[in-house]
């Protein structure tokens, strides 16, 4: 019984919990005041004698300090009240076993010196024993107190007996240098002087200041990341694993569209796909194979629409926005020449006097011109600028050539391929009117313009 007792004894000294457990090479010293009472064989006062004393202690392993001790404690003679002074010097081995993070019962055994002075002089070697208790009220400082033991096996022949038992009731402060206690109070084994994160839960993995680990930094704890190498900065949900919100196969980093219909297509940027390049995705498409440019509807559906009301849909409309009541040709462009016709009069095409500038109102008779030209872009055209016969003849020359080629220039603008028109200014040589009265002349200052090839 004893035996089994003696070992666990042993377990806890060396096998306990190191949660509060000082560190080895921690230093620790303390000083105290004590009361000693001394066997009544050695003739000293049946008083507890008082004392005072102080040790240094050295932590070999995390309970276990080595101690040495000196003290001394005033007593007298019983028979002839002559002063006595007791001088322990004491090497000792002190176990500490944690009970709780600050508290921690003491079990102790060592070698005393022990050296009576004054009107004795007596040295003996003595055993001590102790037991005791150490309360820490911080980090570093604790309140001690203890019994010892000191028995002597020899005795001295000066106290006339073989051995005697001495009784030493020491309390006091202690304070740890040097090192210090290992404190862990989350359990994580960080020292709480390290541990960044002191509150961190129970067998979670931690880094070295104490706080929980996110190894592929996507804000999940380790023991929680169901993804433990998920690329960096990407969404994931609270198992840590990458987000797709919408089901479409597409991860939310990766994707687009990232409120695609459930069950839709989608291409690899997580996007409904159109495969038909109508305008309407496939998933809401209820004609899949259009052909390319046409027209649909809401349901990807060809869509026959005449939106200028001018006889042609739209999807074989070459110039869409044909104003009301012009005549077009089967493209939905207005018609310049009449059936077998090569030529026709601009009328409404005219100048700045004595120049070559166009008037605003003519305009809107070559804006017509040019929508044609565009429908019809196989028709070539020729502009010829014509004038009457009154002044100079060269200075009508060129000025009609001047004036065809405003025309030409102002249709480029809009759009008309430079090959579609060539310019020729032939002034007054092909009068349609007599040029001796005002109205006839009128009629030869004109701009024609001649179909010259399809």
């Amino acid at each position: 019984m004893k035996f089994r007792a003696a070992m666990f004894a042993l377990l806890l000294a060396f096998g306990a919990n190191e949660v509060a457990a000082q560190r080895p090479f921690t230093v620790t010293a303390g000083g105290y005041g004590s009361l000693t009472l001394f066997d009544d064989g050695t003739g000293l006062s049946d008083l507890p004698g008082p004392g005072a004393g102080g040790y240094l202690g050295l932590f070999l392993l995390p309970q276990l300090a080595v101690e040495g001790d000196l003290s001394y404690v005033w007593t007298s003679i019983a028979a002839n009240d002559l002063d006595v002074t007791y001088r322990p010097a004491r090497v000792r081995l002190v176990w500490h076993i944690p009970a709780s993070e600050n508290i921690y019962p003491l079990i102790g055994a060592g070698y005393t010196l022990g050296e009576y002075r004054q009107n004795l002089d007596v040295k003996e070697d003595v055993i001590e024993g102790m037991v005791g208790v150490k309360a820490y009220f911080s980090d570093r400082w604790a309140f001690r107190a203890d019994l010892a033991a000191d028995y002597t096996a020899d005795g001295t022949r000066a106290f006339g007996i073989d051995d005697h038992l001495a009784w030493t009731l020491r309390a006091g402060l202690s304070v740890d240098v040097v090192r210090g206690r290992f404190l862990d109070d989350d359990g994580d084994g960080i020292q709480n002087s390290d541990d960044q994160c002191p509150a961190t839960p129970l067998g979670v993995s931690v880094d070295g200041v104490g706080c929980r680990v996110d190894s592929d930094g996507d804000g999940v704890f380790d023991e929680d990341d169901q993804c433990p190498n998920t690329p960096a900065g990407v969404r994931v949900n609270a198992s840590g694993c990458r987000v797709d919100s919408d089901g479409d196969g597409v991860f939310d980093e990766d994707d687009a569209c990232p409120n695609t219909p459930a069950g839709a297509q989608v291409d690899g940027n997580g996007c409904p796909v159109d495969n038909d390049n109508d305008g309407v995705e496939d998933y809401q498409d209820d004609c899949l194979n259009t052909p390319a440019g046409e027209r649909v509807d809401a349901n990807g559906c060809t869509l026959r629409v005449d939106s200028d009301r001018d006889g042609v849909f739209d999807d074989q409309d070459r110039c869409p926005n044909t104003g009301a009541g012009v005549q077009v040709d089967g493209v939905g462009c207005p018609i310049l020449f009449e059936a077998e016709a090569t030529e026709i009069v601009l009328d409404g095409v005219t100048f700045e006097s004595s120049s070559a500038t166009l008037t605003p109102n003519s305009r809107t008779v070559l804006d017509r011109v040019a929508a044609s030209l565009l429908g019809n872009p196989d028709v070539r055209v020729r502009v010829v600028g014509h004038t009457d016969s009154t002044g100079p003849l060269q200075l009508n020359m060129d000025l009609s050539q001047q004036r065809a080629e405003s025309v030409a220039e102002y249709l480029f603008s809009r759009g008309v391929a430079a090959g579609q028109v060539e310019a020729l200014g032939v002034g007054p040589e092909d009068p349609v009117a007599p040029n001796d009265t005002p109205e006839g002349r009128l009629q030869n200052r004109r701009v024609e313009l001649q179909r010259i090839g399809n």
